[in-house]
């Protein structure tokens, strides 16, 4: 029987998944050995996944591209998650006056795919497709501190962390306190630290499992959101991110609770 598989696309893709499965990337030596292709080979479907922006090269290691990263984010804003969270997201932006985002996980930050905007007419907020950093956005705070805690030397070492306004936090034991309060509170804030005169306030989201999968923004502009609601902020912001944990991954508790 003829076989129609193209060896060097199968290698391809294998070396999209083993990327997409790595937080830090992997180097050209790494996945000529995982692939078990020679090193000239892998170079070249490498350096083709590059030009075509399904991989991108930082450093010595290679990363998911801006193109993969976009067929991803089609993928999950049609998810489950998404499509859920929305009426829920919706009915924060109103109650609150600002407006709310759904982020994702990313290697370099948070993800953000849904925004629900404010019904104000003065309103900031980045849109769908944007990954927020790590150290100077709520939600990328809250993924910071719930899944990376562990990491914050090297990923400085590696430069993600980025100093977008002199209010954000870039030293590694500045950031490890700031992740410790992060912890024990329950939320994240950016106090201009993105943006100059913008706050932002996140609140993680669990799966069933209770691992933190997603997170929940409101954001607006320092003339609307004072310091002084940060508490009362908090409560409905972690609220809406309780809901949608239950809505989306405890279906039949959320029913109960109704």
């Amino acid at each position: 029987m003829v076989s129609y598989v193209i060896p060097n696309l199968a290698n391809a893709c294998r070396i999209l998944a083993l990327v997409s499965e790595s937080e830090q990337g992997l180097s050209l030596t790494e996945l000529e050995q995982r692939v078990s292709v020679p090193r000239t080979t892998t170079f070249r479907i490498l350096q083709t996944l590059c030009q075509q922006q399904l991989l991108e090269k930082q450093g010595k290691r290679y990363l998911v591209g801006t193109a993969l990263f976009k067929m991803s984010f089609n993928l999950v804003s049609s998810s489950k998650l998404s499509r859920q969270a929305m009426p829920i997201l919706q009915k924060l932006a109103l109650s609150t006056g600002m407006t709310a985002q759904l982020s994702l996980p990313h290697a370099e930050g948070a993800l953000i795919i849904e925004v629900c905007d404010s019904p104000n007419p003065l309103r900031i907020a980045a849109r769908p497709g944007t990954i927020a950093h790590f150290n100077c956005a709520a939600a990328g705070k809250i993924f910071l501190a719930f899944l990376h805690f562990e990491q914050i030397t090297a990923l400085a070492e590696q430069g993600v962390f980025k100093r977008m306004t002199a209010q954000s936090v870039v030293a590694p034991d500045e950031l490890t306190l700031e992740l410790q309060r992060i912890l024990g509170r329950g939320y994240a804030t950016d106090d201009q630290e993105y943006h100059q005169d913008v706050r932002c306030l996140a609140a993680p989201i669990r799966d069933e499992r209770g691992a933190v999968v997603a997170a929940v923004t409101v954001t607006a502009p320092t003339s609307i959101f004072a310091r002084s609601q940060f508490a009362d902020m908090a409560q409905k912001v972690k609220k809406a991110a309780i809901d949608i944990g239950l809505t989306v991954y405890r279906p039949q508790l959320a029913a109960n609770q109704k």
